[in-house]
């Protein structure tokens, strides 16, 4: 008797994890159909979709990428003006070469006239040592408004360099007396004579003149006549003179033992003048270019006393 009920608790046992087993099995055979019928809506509703897209052409818009632009160079305290060039920057072309002065008025080119004679090499003995602004200062006791002078002749600026040398391309070659009068015909043709600010003194650097489109007093012209020719491998040195009303600055360009002649026949030829004025040192004579004359060599203004600046052989004196 025992044993027929051992035997039938066993078998109600195995009946009943059968049982679990195969409804198991059945729910998981449904979820697998659900799913299957689930997919096929999915599939079927994205090809129509799909196709109603296509039917209307309608054509999802991109977004364009937009371009950097890219930033202007900063040398020193300037920015030399690349491309594009503002609406009211002028490019001045000068003999096939880009001078960039921005500016809102015209600038006149340099023209030379026909037949002139070949201008004669710049010979001066050069410094042994060519002495920096900060040098300079370091030397004489100068005052806040002459260190500000010195620190305008900005003459290693890539802008005034760069400027210079492209004024001085139609007069190729060792630096000569055409470079000089090219320089100097450019900046006095297209000088614009504005005051500096009431009870102060204004040095404009060099770079900064070039910049604002060549405005300035007597004094800008003359840090701008300095710096150039120094850039291209002249000497030029500042003088700052007085009478007994009012003062006046102007540049002298170093022409060293070059044959006077030779530059007296070239002004000639060039500007039709037969005066020719300039100071002897003992070793070198140095050519007047003041921006109230019209020319290289023209009449100096008239003077009692002064003082006289040469940056890179570093040397000051009065008069």
């Amino acid at each position: 008797m025992k044993k027929f009920i051992v035997l039938l608790l066993i078998s109600v046992l195995m009946t009943g994890c059968t049982g679990r087993s195969k409804s198991s099995q059945r729910a998981r055979s449904r979820r697998t159909a659900t799913e299957k019928t689930h997919s096929k809506k999915r599939n079927t509703n994205n090809k129509r979709s799909h196709n109603q897209s296509n039917n209307n052409n309608t054509v999802i818009p991109r977004t364009p990428k937009q371009k950097i632009p890219t930033p202007p160079q900063i040398i020193h305290d300037t920015i030399i003006m690349v491309v594009p060039m503002q609406p009211n920057n002028k490019l001045v072309k000068h003999n096939n070469s880009d001078i960039i002065i921005p500016s809102s008025k015209t600038m006149k080119p340099v023209v030379h006239k026909d037949n002139l004679p070949y201008p004669p090499k710049i010979e001066f003995q050069k410094p042994s040592y060519l002495y920096t602004r900060e040098q300079y200062i370091e030397n004489f006791n100068l005052n806040e408004s002459m260190k500000d002078l010195i620190f305008a002749c900005d003459y290693d600026n890539p802008t005034v360099r760069n400027n210079a040398v492209a004024l001085v391309s139609i007069s190729p070659g060792q630096f000569n007396l055409g470079q000089i009068c090219d320089i100097f015909d450019f900046c006095y043709q297209n000088w614009s004579y504005v005051n500096d600010p009431l009870s102060s003194e204004y040095f404009a650097k060099s770079s900064e003149t070039i910049l604002n489109g060549l405005n300035g007093d007597c004094d800008d012209f003359a840090i701008l006549m300095c710096s150039m020719i120094i850039s291209i491998g002249g000497e030029a040195r500042i003088s700052f003179a007085y009478n007994d009303n009012t003062g006046h600055a102007f540049t002298e360009v170093n022409i060293g033992t070059t044959d006077r002649k030779a530059v007296e026949n070239y002004l000639k030829a060039r500007y039709g003048y037969n005066e020719l004025w300039h100071k002897n040192d003992g070793e070198n004579w140095w050519l007047n270019l003041d921006w109230q004359g019209a020319y290289p060599g023209a009449k100096y203004w008239d003077y009692n006393r002064g003082m006289c600046f040469n940056i890179i052989r570093n040397t000051y004196n009065t008069f």
